[in-house]
């Protein structure tokens, strides 16, 4: 009972305020305990792993170094956020590595447990890194389970250039991030492996707790809003109630026709940008089988400053399709669009999710996220698409 006691506590303090005046989320609620249950438990037996405390011995082996190697290696914590992040200095090889933990906040922890984020980025680099040619970082050792892990990759920190879902990005960086997703999509487009090798990789066909997400989505949207209301178009919380009632519809149709590897969190905060202007991908923890689209019109929509977006986003797609086709996928530019409508509903989604939080992003890249999404929401006239929707 303490435990469930406890997870309430926690929901609660993730999406701020909750009120469950909704009775058709008690029996939602009532099947989410015993999940939420065995996870709040492992959670306590299995700390978040420290990376300070990895003895020499262990961390020589996870890299595949000798111990004598490593001599004079400092951890430097860098940030806290969906992962923590921290770079291993090893002034004996001259060497720095980038390295993901789970975070120490228990409330952002226990999300990704329950959705397996950190097995997903795990999973990327051991299986289907090796497989790619599109700019990522190299994978140097992997080790854990979903409560407590350690992902040390590339530093890239003196090659490339960073930025986050606030940043303004061009159309000359667009078109290379663009570039890079039709490369990434093509090299795994239907995909054998994924009904072998590669099965574990999320898909619509089957969602991981489903019920935790239904939850989630009605009332991280009710939340985003509330706190974001006077920054927001008019009809968004008109919006908002089509998606969560057409949710089912969605994605049904999310999970037909040709699929691909997506990155699954294309926003400009995932990639970085190399010298010569080629855009890398970073944070595969939300990886699946999906459409090639989804990844455009996360991109597009939650990344591109709103009047970029509105001057150029059928650009971009007919770019997309078009580099598709030189590497043999031949995808309809009338297809990419009707997909591109049909996603739209995603990216508002994930949006919401993060701006109802208040440890997933920083207020600013919230907002600027959830803003992006619901303009773009009303410029597609979303309202009308799903009203169509559930009429059919």
């Amino acid at each position: 009972m303490a435990h469930c006691l406890a997870t309430k506590v926690y929901w609660i303090k993730y999406c701020q305020v909750v009120e469950y005046d909704d009775m058709s989320l008690l029996l939602p609620m009532i099947k989410l305990a015993p999940i939420a249950v065995y996870n709040c438990l492992a959670m306590v037996i299995q700390r978040p792993l420290n990376p300070k405390k990895i003895s020499p011995r262990a961390l020589a082996r996870i890299l595949n170094l000798e111990r004598g190697e490593l001599q004079g290696y400092q951890w430097e914590l860098i940030h806290q956020g969906t992962t923590a992040r921290w770079r291993l200095h090893v002034p004996a090889l001259n060497k720095v590595y980038f390295a993901k933990t789970n975070p120490p906040d228990f409330t952002t922890r226990f999300f990704g447990a329950l959705f397996q984020l950190g097995l997903n980025e795990i999973g990327f680099y051991r299986d289907i890194a090796a497989n790619l040619t599109i700019d990522k970082p190299n994978s140097f050792g992997l080790m854990g389970n979903r409560y407590r892990y350690l992902i040390l990759i590339e530093d890239l920190s003196d090659q490339a250039t960073f930025t986050d879902i606030s940043f303004r990005c061009d159309l000359q960086q667009a078109e290379s991030v663009i570039d890079t997703l039709a490369n990434l999509h093509a090299s795994c487009w239907q995909d054998a492996r994924f009904d072998s090798q590669w099965q574990w990789v999320n898909r619509q066909q089957y969602q991981r707790n489903h019920i935790f997400l239904t939850l989630l989505r009605q009332q991280s949207s009710a939340i985003a809003i509330k706190r974001y209301k006077e920054l927001l178009p008019e009809n968004t919380p008109q919006i908002a109630t089509l998606i969560n009632q057409h949710y089912e519809k969605l994605v049904q149709q999310w999970g037909e026709g040709e699929r691909t590897l997506v990155h699954g969190d294309a926003h400009i905060g995932n990639m970085y940008f190399k010298a010569d202007g080629k855009a890398g991908l970073l944070d595969w923890q939300v990886i699946g089988y999906e459409h090639g689209m989804r990844d455009v019109t996360y991109f597009i929509i939650n990344s591109l400053p709103t009047e970029l977006r509105r001057e150029y986003q059928q650009h971009l797609i007919e770019r997309y399709t078009s580099r598709l086709l030189k590497q043999g996928i031949n995808l309809d530019n009338t297809v990419a669009q009707q997909q591109y409508l049909l996603h739209a509903s995603y990216v508002w989604i994930s949006a919401a999710v993060t701006a109802a939080s208040n440890t997933m992003q920083e207020e600013k890249i919230a907002a600027a996220g959830l803003i992006r999404a619901s303009k773009a929401m009303e410029d597609l006239k979303l309202q009308d698409y799903l009203s169509f929707m559930g009429e059919k």
